[in-house]
């Protein structure tokens, strides 16, 4: 059976396609819809608490940035899948799609009209990536997936979480799952963040959007796109 080679276009989503940021944005929810509060309290200002400890290089930006995704579960923890999904839909439209990027986006259909594979890939939940992917026509979509029990959430991950090289294996395995044979080399991805970059390094177009300071110097010196 004929399987030719297809060239895809991945983006990021947080600072990437769109401004917004998803921690914040359940806060919001949560605290609009008056329920659920203490979760959102104790994420933040647990994780305020380990904001010296990284100052003072006590903790690896990498690990305090992994704290931040990683626990975010633990907002939804004992949730029903049909409240998350309730909570995803708000998010999705009134919170996280209203500050999408529209230079960016404009990439992405281009990407889409030139007959390339779009594929959205963020550390965020993976129902909630695919609410967004089906919104934006995106063909692919993968995030970090979390443990059900029943019908509940357990707070817990499912590995691995869709960071840094953990996004490169989500993304491998979603070719292998959907059988594509990809031309990397002719493929794009774009992100505005430093731990991304095994992600931009797999393509041979990578783009730096709104590039954090790590990723500007990168993106510099090896000639990359910018944003």
């Amino acid at each position: 059976m004929n399987n030719p080679t297809k060239k895809v276009a991945i983006f990021d989503l947080d600072g990437t396609l769109i401004s917004a940021h998803l921690w914040l944005g359940m806060v919001k929810y949560y605290f609009r819809n008056k329920k659920n509060r203490f979760p959102a309290f104790w994420y933040i200002f647990s994780h305020l608490g380990l904001t010296p400890f990284w100052k003072m290089r006590l903790l690896s930006t990498k690990k305090y940035y992994q704290s931040w995704g990683k626990d975010i579960v633990k907002m939804i923890e004992g949730l029903t899948i049909e409240e998350a999904k309730e909570i995803f839909n708000w998010l999705s439209n009134e919170y996280l799609l209203p500050t999408l990027k529209k230079n960016v986006f404009e990439k992405l259909k281009k990407h889409q009209q030139d007959g390339y594979l779009t594929i959205l890939a963020s550390g965020t939940f993976q129902e909630l990536t695919k609410i967004i992917a089906e919104r934006l026509n995106i063909d692919y979509s993968v995030g970090t997936e979390y443990e059900v029990n029943g019908n509940r959430i357990s707070g817990k991950i499912i590995s691995p979480f869709c960071f840094a090289e953990g996004k490169v294996e989500k993304v491998k395995n979603l070719f292998d799952k959907n059988n594509l044979r990809v031309d990397l080399k002719e493929s794009f991805a774009y992100s505005d963040g430093f731990f991304d970059l095994p992600i931009l390094e797999l393509v041979g177009n990578p783009v730096a959007v709104d590039p954090d300071k790590e990723l500007l110097k990168i993106a510099q010196n090896k000639g990359w796109q910018i944003i």
